[in-house]
């Protein structure tokens, strides 16, 4: 496949940026798939400058209108959904095998569900003291910058990108440079669509330059950002500079609960998804297996034998399990096998596939440690890639001990046969999600928060629209007053 020469989209224009590029990786070959712009603070302040004019225009643009937009968005997504899970495939490593394929059926379903709250956003009224009317009104934030990972940039992306739309905001989108083609190609998008120029704008670059300087900028009214938690922190202290508000989804190392009354079969496959769907690379992951003691052995044993017979591949194959997403990752995520060998018993994986096709790219083993320590680092921090840390629990509240001994608190699984069970788990859990007898499958329509360290602020569902949304007070005299 031909390099693509990308382009940054600011005020409905492509512009290459007057600075050096960045190579873009098929992460499965190691070889160019494209180049970008390594975005300049100049690049930044003409993104920002012209959301603001866009916002001038789409906050008065009638909700039925934007309606009307977004549900072109959405349709046009449908249409070109294979085009986009291809790219998805290349850029991230992904294969037909995996369910990264179907995420760009979520992304359109977003659009149209938040295409239908534009117009919907109403204030309240209300009775107060002596002769005054009193009600609320729901307005654009403004400017939002949002910044995306690049595991599922448009699926994640979509997250807070369709949301800020609908309300009435300008969105500028910062992607990961390792993986910013899907983002771009939807910049195209949002033309054909006929999204103001302005109102949708993306650039691109390092975070370690473009990134920070994003987090600082005075233009912005908000910031989004799904990404680590120590990255997370760094972009609250910056934007905390200009009293910019922030909303983030963070690190997580969730629990998933297996009870001995569990159906195994279907657990034992649960627990092969939680952590190794898109090789781990998913911030919901439920990294920390806690299986009840009584049938600890017996599950393990199984467990490795189904990991070992996960296939391994690229974009190319249709294989269940693919490569990370860069050099730095995987060599991160073999940094953390090691120090697991030390304290915990490794059972399957430990390192890179032996096949000799797949030592190009960047291929790290499903890898499985056994008895681990909760207070260890393999326990307790997020390693973002396919490593399971098995323990074992006696009783329910042992459970729900060592399930909450974390800093974490984005998501959690509990198996179990027993309705009593499952529902006081899922009281006791401190985390955002809990599912109960499957993994993943949460619906977007539902809204939820995280606990701890994995962020702040509503996501999804009809609540997370107030996350775009400035709240203003009006009172009204409409008589002599009473009081005062």
């Amino acid at each position: 496949m031909k390099t693509m020469d990308l382009a940054m989209y600011i005020g409905g224009e492509w512009h290459h940026g007057g600075g050096p590029r960045l190579d873009v990786v098929n992460p499965a070959t190691a070889e160019p798939l494209a180049t970008i712009p390594d975005g300049t603070a100049a690049d930044l302040d003409s993104a920002v400058a012209s959301a603001r004019r866009g916002l001038a225009v789409w906050r008065e643009t009638h909700p039925r209108v934007r309606t009307q937009v977004l549900f072109r968005i959405a349709e046009t997504i449908k249409a070109r959904a294979e085009e986009f899970a291809h790219l998805d495939g290349l850029n991230l490593g992904e294969s037909m095998g995996t369910g990264m394929w179907t995420m760009h059926d979520v992304v359109a379903r977003r659009f149209e569900y938040y295409a239908g709250m534009a117009d919907k956003i109403r204030g309240d009224s209300f009775v107060t003291p002596g002769r005054f009317l009193s009600y609320t009104l729901r307005e654009p934030i403004g400017v939002t910058g949002h910044i995306v990972p690049w595991n599922g940039p448009l699926w994640i992306g979509s997250r807070t990108i369709a949301p800020a739309l609908a309300a009435g905001n300008s969105v500028v989108v910062k992607p990961s440079s390792e993986a910013p083609i899907t983002m771009l190609k939807f910049a195209e998008l949002c033309v054909d669509a006929g999204l103001p120029p302005g109102v949708f704008n993306v650039v691109t670059g390092r975070g370690s330059g473009i990134g920070d300087l994003f987090a600082t900028h005075p233009g912005f009214d908000a910031i989004y950002f799904t990404g680590s938690t120590v990255v997370g922190r760094r972009i609250m202290e910056m934007a905390a500079r200009n009293n910019v508000k922030t909303v983030m989804e963070l690190g997580g190392k969730s629990p998933n609960i297996v009870f001995a009354d569990a159906d195994m079969e279907a657990a034992l496959d649960g627990a092969i998804l939680a952590i190794f769907a898109n090789s781990g690379q998913i911030c919901v992951a439920g990294s920390r297996l806690l299986v009840q003691e009584s049938i600890h052995d017996e599950f393990v044993a199984r467990l490795v034998e189904k990991a070992k017979a996960i296939t391994i591949g690229g974009p190319e194959d249709n294989a269940m399990m693919n490569p990370v997403i860069s050099a730095a990752q995987k060599a991160r995520i073999l940094d953390y096998i090691e120090q697991g060998k030390k304290v915990a018993r490794l059972v399957t994986g430990g390192g890179t596939p032996a096949d000799p096709k797949l030592q190009k790219g960047f291929f790290v083993a499903p890898t499985i440690f056994d008895r681990v320590p909760n207070d260890s680092v393999i326990a307790q921090e997020e390693i973002f890639g396919p490593v399971l840390s098995v323990s074992s629990f006696r009783d329910f509240d042992d459970a729900i001990a060592k399930a909450n001994d974390t800093r974490y608190g984005l998501a959690s699984a509990v198996w179990t046969e027993n309705a009593k069970t499952a529902h006081l788990a899922a009281q006791a859990i401190q985390a955002a999600q809990v599912f109960i007898n499957h993994y993943y499958t949460a619906a977007f329509e539902v809204s939820r928060s995280p606990y701890k360290a994995s962020g702040s602020g509503m996501s999804e569902g009809p609540d997370a629209i107030y996350e775009f949304l400035n709240q203003k007070s009006v009172s009204v005299k409409i008589g002599e007053s009473t009081w005062g």
